[in-house]
Parts: C-alpha cells; structure tokens; sequence
C-alpha cells in the first residue's frame, strides 16, 4: 500500500485553484491532450508516434483538480502491520482546526512542480505536519527529514522555462480533518481515495465553545 497523510481541499476549494491555474496559466493543457495526441499521431516507421509520446512525456501538465491536496506525510510503500501501527498512533493525535491562505506560487526544479502555497503557513498545520511525522516514526515508518514546506501541487513536469502564474492564488483552505490517502495507479492516470479520517476539533471546554459559537459538527 503506497500512501501519505494529507489535508484534503473541499470541491470548492478545488475548483477555485483550478480557475486559478487556467487563467493565471493559459498556456497549460490538461495531460489528456497530450495523451491523445500521441496516441493519434501516426507514422508508418513508427518514428513520429514515439516522438509525439517523447514530446509528451516532457510537456508541463494541470494536475487533475480532483488530486489537489496538502501532503503533511509522505509514507510510501507501507506494510499491513505498519498500516495497523499508525492507525492507532494516528488515532490519538487531537489537534485544532484551521484555515490556510494559498496565496503564492513557485517551482521546484527537483521535482519538476508548479504549486500553490501559503506565505506565512498556520501554526496548526506546522503542527499537524509534525505530529504526524512523528506518528509514523513509532510506527517503523521511515520519513524524510527535510524542512516541511505545504503546498499543493497544480502542474507537473514543469521546468524553469516554464512562464510563471501571471498573477499569485488567493484560495482559502479550511481544514476540519486529515486523512490517510493511498496512491493509486490507474488507466486514466494516479488516483489518491481517502482510507481513513481523523477530525480536527478545538480543544476548549463546552462553556468555551458555546461563548464563541464554535460547534464540533
């Protein structure tokens, strides 16, 4: 099971970054295109195909708005006694809600992304992202040490040459869970379903709660 912890967007949240990225970033296609493209493209000898499926392979792509998603862990290929392990050290992380302001861009040559993120990260999520790294250390999870850096993906095989956005996100994340997604390959490309949530909840007293109108639902 090839996995990660992560903040899921809501729909509309999604389809607000993706309105974003096709206007702040006209020039870039959805991967399908370009999957068809080569796919059509015939030649007897067979040279031009592969060199359309080449030029495909190495073109900037939208990731599917449906894909969007804040990693605060990644795990990648995990055991079922693992997976057993961090469900129950997962199970008792209590941690706040919070919002997330997407209002920058970059791109990473090590990785080859284009991605939204927020300038000034919330504390929570910080947070959140430690914690969770944690969890699945005492689960025999190997992570990375590298500095946590949230963001969410929007287009890949990108490169410097690649013009930047033509103007920066402005997107509001709320996040009132995180969840486990498992990496999914499939015909029409990665998938990334939810296998288990855990809900974000502010850790004040009733009398609290109710003087600020806060509810858990």
């Amino acid at each position: 099971m090839r996995c990660f912890i992560g903040v899921d967007l809501a729909v509309s949240e999604k389809l607000a970054l993706d309105s974003w990225r096709q206007q702040a970033l006209p020039e870039i296609s959805s991967r399908m295109p370009s999957a068809e493209f080569s796919s059509k493209s015939k030649n007897k000898n067979g040279k031009q195909k592969a060199a359309s499926r080449e030029q495909a392979a190495i073109h900037p792509y939208a990731v599917d708005a449906a894909n969007f998603h804040i990693t605060l862990c990644f795990l990648g290929q995990i055991t079922p006694r693992q997976h057993e392990a961090l469900m129950s050290e997962l199970d008792n992380l209590a941690h706040s809600p919070f919002s997330i302001d997407l209002d920058s861009s970059g791109i990473w040559n090590g990785p080859k992304i284009l991605f939204a993120a927020p300038s000034s990260p919330p504390n929570e999520l910080m947070q959140l992202a430690r914690s969770t790294r944690k969890a699945a250390r005492r689960a025999a999870i190997e992570v990375d040490n590298r500095e946590y850096k949230p963001h969410v993906t929007v287009v890949r095989k990108a490169t410097a040459a690649l013009p930047m956005p033509l103007y920066p996100p402005h997107i509001d994340v709320h996040a009132s869970a995180f969840h486990l997604f498992e990496s999914v390959s499939t015909p029409q490309g990665v998938r990334y379903p939810i296998r288990q949530s855990w809900p974000l909840k502010h850790a004040m007293t009733v009398r609290e709660k109710l003087r600020r109108g806060i509810t858990d639902e």
